[in-house]
């Protein structure tokens, strides 16, 4: 693991990054966008840990911030995504020696997952080669580009009082209509935090996700060097 920084708009924002083997060879890398309750306890380690076990599995990964802070910062007062944060973060861990930047797969949570999902929409088709949304929501943007997202898998929690679970069910129907192929988990029924968005650490929503993401990435992504 290596904590580092990155540039993006004038501004310095902190990347952790997870190495790939150290065999001299490119690695599939994998970017977690995180979402607007930021990187702070218990969001923060509930990412990280996902993506040191990823890595484990033979990915190159990282978590870049978007803030620059661990505050949260409620939807309400920040209602954009923020895809040239991201831009860049690809950019800095693509220009590692261990990252193979034709194979970029994509995990996004909540407004994180939004982010990646309209970058999707604002790139060339085949760019990212995997996407992971636990529990984004939809856009006009991310509706009139669904045609260019890749295999895609989709987490939400039916009980979401911040992203409603119609998000995923609209993004089901229109992943279908456009013939990508995808899966949209029967959602969880799980009750945390008040607002039930995000997935309790550990439970079984949580580890399940986790599962199912690694499952689908292994798939669609294989961890192989080159």
């Amino acid at each position: 693991m290596a904590d580092d920084t990155f540039s993006s708009a004038g501004k310095t924002y902190k990347i952790t990054v997870y190495p790939a083997p150290a065999d001299g060879k490119k690695y599939p890398m994998i970017l977690f966008y995180h979402g607007n309750f930021g990187l702070g306890s218990p969001f923060g380690d509930q990412i990280r840990d996902f993506a040191k076990d990823l890595a484990g599995r033979g990915y190159l990964t990282a978590v870049p911030q978007y803030y620059e802070d661990d505050s949260p910062h409620p939807t309400d007062s920040d209602p954009d995504t923020h895809v040239p944060t991201l831009t860049d973060a690809i950019t800095m861990v693509a220009g590692r020696s261990d990252a193979d930047p034709d194979r970029i797969g994509l995990i996004g949570f909540s407004l994180g997952a939004a982010t990646v999902m309209t970058y999707v929409c604002s790139n060339p088709p085949g760019l990212i080669k995997v996407l992971a949304d636990f529990y984004g929501f939809l856009t006009p943007a991310i509706r009139a580009g669904v045609g260019k997202f890749p295999p895609t898998i989709i987490f939400h929690n039916k009980n979401d009082q911040i992203v409603p679970v119609g998000n995923s069910e609209e993004l089901d129907r229109l992943l279908l209509s456009s013939k990508v192929e995808h899966q949209f988990v029967d959602p969880y029924d799980e009750y945390w935090k008040e607002v039930d968005h995000a997935f309790e650490p550990g439970g079984h929503a949580d580890l399940d996700s986790q599962a199912k993401t690694t499952d689908w990435f292994n798939k669609h992504l294989p961890p192989s060097g080159r």
